[in-house]
């Protein structure tokens, strides 16, 4: 592959697709972003806004297959599977469950470790390039925990952590209520990863990433992606709803969408979605809170945008077109108001985005095995706009034929065997 200029079609506006964009603009190429959605208006706008750079811990751990029945019974489960969903997901789990023995967990969390440890740096570099400013705060992550056993659970993630040279630093309740004053007195223990950035508003982050996509000549077309047209063994055409564009590469950063596009390139990939929730609230009194805050007790995220307090909570197994479920974490809003006693009583929005992932909790990231002028970044899971940057600047030296100085062999396509139902 050489260096010069090329016509690179991006399919994908999400924090992903549109960071892919700008860096390849950055380099000169011809970038057309394509998706039907508006910019960053589709999972990455949901999220609870962390730029989780010490987040290594998969989510299938040792012991997960014991939560099943679980996930199919309570419908207050952190991880839920809907009972007709099972069936279609039976080969995911399987893989699920396979990824949270000992060793792989060890080995995944290192992985992800090796993406996720210069993910700050590339959006502070995408940021200054273009001028961004005030929308990621350096305020870390933390989490709380009233019982002594959820605290002790963590026991395995805090070991990786300190294994892998990242800072977790425990908390008592006197130090916690110096970090989140706003915050109820019947937490006792904490964990704070000082690392880890806030970014106030994610959509903020999308648009001010597609604006300057735009300035540098970048073009986003809302249509949806259909198929492509080969010549032998290379695809070069995109044909949409709407058109059809040829192009000299392709990318495929269409989060939860993205598993028919590349099985259309002969990648068949496992990728399912994780159905997160988010209701938005305002803030009656008390100080409110200064980072996103996990109450590990109950697994829900407190995060203060800029529009009010964020209420995460969840992961769901339904599919694509199942649709929403919003009375679990309606369930959580006691309990949130019980952790920051300040909080609201009115909801201003509800919200539910498809959050793409892999049993082994890591993307689909480096270039197709099967075509020279493809390449793949896609099911990020809980880590899409941490990795959004990172994973541009490596589109970016895969198109121009670089080494990105990185090993991406786990990250790749073709890693789960020729199985990717």
């Amino acid at each position: 592959m050489a260096s010069a200029p090329r016509r690179v079609i991006v399919v994908g506006a999400g924090i992903v697709g549109v960071s892919a964009g700008l860096c390849l603009t950055r380099e000169g190429h011809e970038v057309l972003i394509v998706d039907p959605r508006a910019p960053g208006r589709a999972t990455s706008f949901g999220n609870a806004g962390s730029i989780a750079v010490d987040s290594i811990w998969p989510v299938s751990t040792p012991g997960a297959w014991m939560q099943v029945p679980r996930m199919l019974l309570d419908p207050a489960a952190p991880l839920r599977i809907r009972w007709p969903y099972l069936p279609r997901m039976s080969p995911w789990l399987f893989r699920f469950l396979a990824a949270g023995l000992p060793s792989r967990v060890e080995r995944i969390a290192s992985e992800i470790h090796a993406l996720n440890r210069d993910a700050m740096a590339a959006h502070e570099a995408l940021m200054a390039e273009n001028r961004i400013n005030d929308i990621v705060r350096p305020t870390g992550w933390l989490k709380v925990y009233a019982s002594r056993a959820a605290f002790d659970a963590t026991a395995a993630e805090r070991a990786a952590l300190k294994r892998n040279g990242l800072a977790a630093e425990e908390l008592g309740p006197d130090e916690i209520r110096q970090l989140e004053p706003g915050l109820a007195h019947h937490f006792t223990r904490g964990i704070f990863q000082p690392a880890n950035g806030f970014v106030t508003q994610p959509s903020a982050l999308t648009d001010a990433y597609a604006e300057a996509f735009v300035r540098r000549s970048g073009r986003i077309l809302p249509e949806r992606a259909v198929r492509f047209e080969f010549e032998g063994n290379r695809p070069v055409r995109l044909v949409t709803d709407l058109g059809i564009h040829a192009a000299d590469c392709f990318v495929i950063c269409a989060g939860a969408w993205s598993r028919p596009l590349a099985a259309m390139l002969g990648s068949r990939v496992p990728l399912d979605t994780e159905r997160g929730y988010h209701l938005n609230l305002g803030l009656e009194a008390g100080p409110g809170l200064r980072r996103p805050v996990v109450v590990g007790d109950h697994g829900f995220v407190l995060a203060p945008m800029r529009d009010g307090l964020r209420l995460t909570s969840g992961v769901e197994f339904a599919g694509l077109a199942a649709p929403p479920d919003f009375r679990r974490i309606y369930r959580m809003l006691a309990l949130a108001r019980k952790a920051l006693p300040g909080l609201g009583e009115t909801v201003s929005r509800e919200w539910m985005g498809f959050r793409p992932s892999f049993p082994d909790s890591k993307p689909v990231l480096g270039a197709s095995p099967h075509h020279d002028n493809v390449f793949f970044g896609f099911g990020h899971g809980h880590l899409g706009l941490t990795l959004s940057a990172r994973t541009g600047q490596l589109i970016a030296d895969l198109v121009a034929g670089r080494d990105p100085g990185i090993d991406l062999a786990p990250y790749r396509a073709d890693r789960f065997g020729g199985l990717g139902a």
